[in-house]
């Protein structure tokens, strides 16, 4: 065999060891060029044919379905059995309202916090306190005859309190707004109604 000839046959079988080696990869690269063609059309279909849900998805702002003996408590069970609401319980009782929030219902509370009444000058917190007939006009502010979920105020633009007045519900802030106050923490259901934490009293 002549040099010449060798030297042939030597590169005929490297371009066979490259076919064989590079083959592979050629392909690879081609199964991933149309795998991301087809991720990127099924991608633009998805945006052509994506629905958003609503701002009022129900799912996170629902009230829980109670059974057993939780079905059988009541917002002021909630709210008399927690030391944030020792001013609010102590105002109730002065105001001769438990009974409302201890009947059937079914109603809504929006529950000042003893830091609430806090926000209040000393002076006028104690003077509310002790004045029953005010008691009633500015607890009555925080009561709706209705069981409403967060989901559902997000849905209103007002809500009719006991006392027969109309709040404005506002949603343009990161919380939930009663009048002047905020809710902190919302839907604490009981079996006669729920309650929701705010951050100030509505006077």
């Amino acid at each position: 065999m002549t040099e010449q000839s060798l030297y042939k046959r030597n590169l005929t079988a490297l371009g066979l060891l490259l076919v064989i080696g590079l083959g592979p990869l050629a392909a690879l690269s081609l199964g991933s060029r149309y795998a991301d063609e087809e991720t990127l059309a099924r991608a633009e279909a998805g945006d052509r044919n994506y629905d958003p849900p609503g701002i009022f998805a129900d799912s996170s702002f629902g009230l829980p379905n109670l059974t057993g003996a939780a079905a059988q408590t009541t917002v002021m069970d909630i709210t008399e059995n927690d030391a944030l609401f020792d001013d609010f319980s102590r105002a109730l009782e002065v105001a001769n309202m438990k009974e409302v929030l201890q009947g059937p219902g079914p109603v809504t509370v929006f529950a000042p916090t003893d830091m609430a009444f806090q926000k209040l000058p000393q002076a006028e917190r104690e003077a509310l306190l002790q004045d029953p007939s005010r008691l009633v006009d500015v607890l009555s502010r925080h009561v709706v005859h209705a069981e409403l979920s967060a989901t559902d105020l997000l849905q209103r633009e007002r809500v009719e309190t006991l006392g027969g007045e109309s709040l404005q519900v506002d949603r343009s802030g990161t919380a939930i707004s009663i009048g002047d106050a905020d809710i902190t923490q919302s839907n604490l259901a009981a079996g006669n109604g729920v309650v929701h934490i705010v951050d100030a009293v509505n006077l």
